[in-house]
Order: structure tokens, then C-alpha cells, then sequence
């Protein structure tokens, strides 16, 4: 049978306990990190650019992918059926249905004592590009006024456990993609080179760059 924690899952295939680090960027050897929104600031073509640049490199990403997994987590700071409502009726409407597993909660790894719980969740599906559009626009759309937006909904992480991939948006600045293996971002730092952040730049050309000739 597959194996039901999702914190359990994340440990076996990335290493981490507590679920997915932030900045997930800089926690892993094999990362890429891309500039969505760019120096544009008018919210209409800043978001068309975010979220074109997000889902070309999504659909190479997951290109050989088979069943994904969205990850979330948020703070648990509010009453469960309050949070579930929020959560089924945002999902809906950006046309992500696969209902969640149960949370499982973790105490903040905090230094100002404040006590709260962290709540991870995930839901497997067929690799849909619409399920991960859905996902996407989700992320991108946070703190854009764009509307459907999902304000109430924390991180969420697209992840292949099988291949040890993971696709994060964490807004309409920038994305994170991850892998346990070089191989696979190659191709992937190659065909979408133009948009890597400028400033993770260097750290992205000293793990990808080809030195060969």
C-alpha cells in the first residue's frame, strides 16, 4: 500500500522530516530557481507572464510524470471547520477537486515561542496540465488581486515522490524547482536558462553549467 503520511513520504524521498524547507531553494544541492513576474508591474501582464513562464517549465518538469502529488501547509491558527471550508471552496473554484488526506501537524520550529502548529496535506492525482494550472495560479495569484485568488492558502508544493521532483511557485516573483539527482534539472536550466533569477545565477551555473568544452 502507499505509504499515507505525507511528512513520512517527504523524508523518505527528500530527506526532511518536517516537510518541505523554506527557502526550498537553498535546501538542496539540485535547485533551480526562476524569476516569474520579472521587472513588470502592471498586475495583468505581470501575472500572463508568471504564470505562462510557470507552466512551461511545470509541463517539461513533469513531462515523464505520472501520478503527482500537491503538498500544502499552513499555520493551524483557526477553528478545522472553518479552515476546511476555506480550503474545499478556494480549491473548487480554481478547478482542483482530489480531495486531501487527514493533516498532520507539527509544532512551529520557532524562536518566539509562538507556539503554533504547522499542518501538512496532500493529495494525489493523475499528471492533469489542467490540475496543475489550477495549483499554479493558486500560488502565483496570492497576493495579486487577481481573482480567483487564493489568499486563505499557504505553500503548495507539486511533487513527483517517484522521480523526487518538486515544482514550488511561492508567488508571482519567483519558483523553485527540486530534484535529489542533477540529471534531471539539466535539461531543464538548459531550455529555460533566460529565466533563472540573476541573483541565484551563479550558484545555479556552478551545479548545471557545462565545463566540458
Amino acid at each position: 500500500m502507499p505509504e499515507t503520511s505525507v511528512l513520512r513520504r517527504i523524508e523518505a524521498a527528500f530527506g526532511h522530516a518536517r516537510g518541505f524547507p523554506q527557502p526550498t531553494f537553498y535546501a538542496f544541492e539540485n535547485a533551480l530557481r526562476f524569476d516569474l513576474g520579472g521587472d513588470v508591474e502592471a498586475v495583468a501582464p505581470r501575472f500572463l507572464q508568471a504564470i505562462d513562464r510557470a507552466r512551461a517549465v511545470a509541463r517539461a518538469v513533469f513531462s515523464a510524470s505520472g501520478t503527482l502529488t500537491a503538498v500544502v501547509s499552513y499555520h493551524d491558527d483557526e477553528p478545522p471547520r472553518r479552515r476546511q471550508a476555506r480550503w474545499q471552496g478556494i480549491l473548487r473554484e480554481l478547478g482542483f477537486p482530489p480531495r486531501f488526506a487527514q493533516p498532520e501537524r507539527l509544532r512551529e520550529d520557532d524562536e518566539d515561542g509562538s507556539g503554533l502548529f504547522v499542518e501538512w496535506r496532500m493529495a494525489d492525482f493523475e499528471n492533469d496540465p489542467a490540475l496543475v494550472d489550477a495549483l499554479l495560479w493558486g500560488s502565483i495569484t496570492r497576493e495579486m488581486g487577481v481573482t480567483p485568488e487564493a489568499r486563505w492558502l499557504g505553500p503548495i508544493f507539486i511533487v513527483d515522490f517517484e522521480l523526487r521532483l518538486v515544482l514550488f511557485a511561492y508567488d508571482d516573483r519567483g519558483m523553485d524547482v527540486v530534484a535529489m539527482d542533477r540529471e534531471p534539472l539539466l535539461p531543464i536550466y538548459r531550455q529555460f536558462g533566460d529565466w533563472l533569477l540573476d541573483y541565484d545565477r551563479d550558484r545555479m551555473d556552478a551545479r548545471f553549467a557545462d565545463t566540458s568544452g
